[in-house]
């Protein structure tokens, strides 16, 4: 009986500590929500989204953008394409654009509505060329354009943002629902997934700490997710503007990422040894993550070594 009891207890803390090592991984900021790859060199990002018909928030001024990127995390660089709606004392305006940090964004001659299904990629060709492409799969419109750019390489991005202007943020509009598709990197050379290139998820919050969009889990494919905007109240500042709104992009603002769990230790790991140094070996890992396990620990009298 006492044996029974005695393997019941050491099989609870494995159970836990698989648990919250597989947990999801969030990371937070005042102005993007999204997925951000940050391990590796990127040369190249892409994805495919359905242009989202917004309504504004409680000022004369709201707004929303979509887009993929290369950089803006770690540092000042960033190069980024996309779209977004901006409503003006309630008249909705969509456009498309691309931007290189810091000058402010370049408007493209491609007509944007509400439900378009668009496809938008940044690839560099060689060292400091870089190529941005749009497609609007609705249409049938398209965009290409080549530039000069300096990027660190050091992150790849695909994010719903609270744009910026020169005063600031901008209220977030009611987007509802982005649904992001076929989103990949070139990540140290190779082509991979978002799922392969190892992003995590990153939810927009206020200055409260209310959620204002979050996004889903990748799906199945590991390259679609979708992000949602909250009830929660934009808290940028709702100063009034007057005449033509100029984007004037920013990186990300207020980030802090998501803890990785340690990895668990292989099921191939090697345990060799006696029956109590098999214990010690399979629980070592488990010791500084699971108080019960150290519990076991110390009432059963092992020493990690």
């Amino acid at each position: 009986m006492r044996k029974r009891l005695f393997l019941a207890i050491l099989i609870f803390p494995i159970f836990i500590s698989f648990q919250t090592a597989s947990a999801a991984s969030v990371g937070v900021s005042s102005n993007w929500a999204g997925y951000v790859a940050t391990s590796g060199m990127f040369t190249a990002v892409g994805g495919s989204w359905i242009v989202s018909q917004a309504t504004g928030s409680n000022a004369n001024l709201s707004a929303d953008a979509t887009w993929v990127g290369i950089g803006g995390v770690s540092g000042t660089d960033l190069i980024q394409a996309g779209t977004q709606d901006v409503i003006q004392n309630g008249t909705s305006t969509y456009t498309a654009w691309y931007e290189l940090l810091p000058a402010s964004s370049v408007q493209i001659p491609l007509a944007v509505h509400p439900n378009d299904a668009m496809t938008v990629s940044i690839a560099q060709q060689q060292n400091g060329q870089w190529q941005i492409s749009f497609s609007d799969t609705t249409t049938g419109q398209s965009y290409q354009t080549s530039i000069s750019y300096a990027s660190s390489l050091s992150s790849a991005e695909w994010i719903e943002e609270m744009p910026s202007d020169q005063r600031g943020f901008v209220p977030f509009d009611n987007f509802g629902t982005v649904s992001f598709s076929g989103g990949f990197a070139v990540q140290n050379g190779s082509q991979v997934s978002i799922s392969g290139s190892g992003a995590q998820p990153m939810t927009m919050i206020t200055n409260n700490g209310q959620a204002l969009a979050t996004p889903s889990s990748l799906g199945s494919d590991g390259a679609s997710f979708m992000v949602t905007r909250t009830s929660a109240v934009s808290t940028a500042p709702t100063v009034t503007r007057v005449g033509r709104w100029s984007r004037t992009g920013v990186g990300v603002y207020g980030y802090t990422p998501g803890s990785r769990p340690s990895p668990l230790p292989s099921r191939t790991q090697s345990t060799g040894g006696s029956f109590p140094q098999r214990l010690r070996n399979l629980f070592g890992n488990f010791r500084n993550n699971t108080w019960v396990a150290s519990e076991i620990f110390q009432k059963i009298g092992f020493r990690a070594r």
